[in-house]
């Protein structure tokens, strides 16, 4: 399976004005990437059937929107008005790594019913770090990412560089957003200097709802918890907001804050775990295990992490082994660069690569065609995104500024 694009970076797209206007606006400028986004994931196989899906939505994310996030609602009524598709379309694409692991998902890998616990493998192994001064070259706060997925998206070109100015009466900051076509954002940054970054995590209370239990259950997507934080210009108020959340899977963000702060909010549904730079360190990492010691803490039967071992064990230790000569000054745009084009383990490396080998993958393997759809650096002191399309070892970098 060779995945190639044509183009050399993926599309800017700059939007503005209230929810719903400037949903519209980025609907109908990636209209067809969108629907093309869409008609991947209604493959069968990728999430539960259509009509499950329309349920889990009607039953947990309308609520939850409605009673969390608003206006995150009205924007994604606007996009699909742009894109000419359904609501609980949108809601599907930015609610996939949800439901993908509920029993019919392409990560579901339990004999579980609905309404259990969820245990399963998991093809997302994204690498995120955020630097604080002294580490940085000029003292700058910086929060970076490789994002791994399905090489589909680099493939089809279906990855947005969102560009978002609210409507200056909202009292929001302006956000700078890597995402899928037609989601809200992955990893951004606002114009108040904080930064996001992320990575899929696994827990044993990880879960979905009875279908037949007629009682809402809201929550709110993981996607649109990132969205959640960047739409504050205050760092703790940012923090509170996406701690208390309602949300039925696991995840962890990586979090920064221009004035020098960096944390990973480790999440399950009912708990936050929480690791600060280690004393003495002044930058914090993750990839895809829980690694906090209350986590991994034996005996203890409530929680426990469910990741079903591969790469995720040796990124951020070959993250850091690429990072730790330049710790004292030297952390910029080219060394992080250097560090996350690591090839250990090729093609399941941190600089992620489509696996070509001939046959089919083994029990539980989820990563035959995932691979590094882009890698990016967000400087929140000058409020500049650096990021590239594809693995950073071959991929073209590129820089924008971001204004209120």
């Amino acid at each position: 399976m060779r995945v190639t694009s044509s183009r050399v970076q993926y599309e800017h797209i700059v939007v503005s004005g209230m929810p719903e206007e400037r949903g519209k606006r980025y609907g109908m400028k990636a209209a067809e990437k969108i629907r093309k986004n869409i008609a991947h994931y209604l493959e069968p196989g990728q999430l539960p059937p259509w009509e499950d899906v329309v349920r889990y939505i009607h039953s947990m994310y309308i609520p939850g929107l409605k009673q969390y996030f608003p206006s995150a609602l009205e924007e994604m009524k606007g996009i699909a008005a742009g894109a000419g598709v359904s609501l609980e379309e949108i809601i599907m694409v930015n609610a996939r790594y949800d439901l993908s692991r509920a029993p019919g998902g392409s990560r579901h890998h339990a004999r579980a019913t609905h309404g259990e616990k969820i245990r399963r493998a998991d093809a997302q192994t994204c690498t995120s770090a955020a630097f604080l001064p002294p580490t940085t070259e000029d003292g700058v706060v910086l929060c970076a990412q490789n994002w791994d997925i399905s090489g589909y998206l680099y493939a089809d070109d279906l990855v947005i560089l969102l560009e978002i100015h609210p409507d200056p009466s909202e009292g929001k900051p302006s956000m700078f957003v890597l995402t899928e076509a037609g989601q809200m954002g992955r990893s951004g940054m606002n114009s108040a200097g904080l930064g996001l970054c992320a990575n899929a995590l696994n827990s044993s209370n990880d879960y979905v709802p009875a279908l037949d239990d007629e009682k809402p259950t809201p929550c709110l997507p993981i996607s649109i918890l990132r969205r959640l934080y960047l739409e504050s210009k205050s760092y703790p108020q940012a923090l509170q907001a996406v701690v208390n959340a309602p949300r039925h899977m696991s995840g962890n963000l990586t979090l920064a804050t221009a004035e020098g702060h960096a944390i990973c909010l480790e999440l399950t549904p009912h708990e936050v775990f929480a690791l600060a730079p280690e004393k003495g360190e002044h930058y914090v990492a993750h990839s895809n295990h829980y690694l906090h010691p209350a986590m991994k803490a034996r005996p203890r039967s409530d929680v426990y992490d469910a990741y079903l071992g591969g790469s995720s064990w040796y990124r951020k230790d070959r993250f850091e082994a690429g990072i730790r000569p330049h710790l004292s000054g030297g952390v910029n745009i080219d060394t992080l660069k250097r560090a996350f084009s690591d090839h250990l383990g090729y093609p399941q490396a941190l600089c992620q690569h489509v696996d070509q080998s001939p046959g089919t993958r083994l029990p539980g393997y989820p990563f035959k065609g995932s691979m590094t759809v882009g890698c990016v650096v967000y400087d929140l002191t000058r409020r500049v995104i650096t990021t590239c399309k594809g693995t950073p070892c071959t991929g073209v970098f590129q820089s924008y500024k971001l204004d209120e």
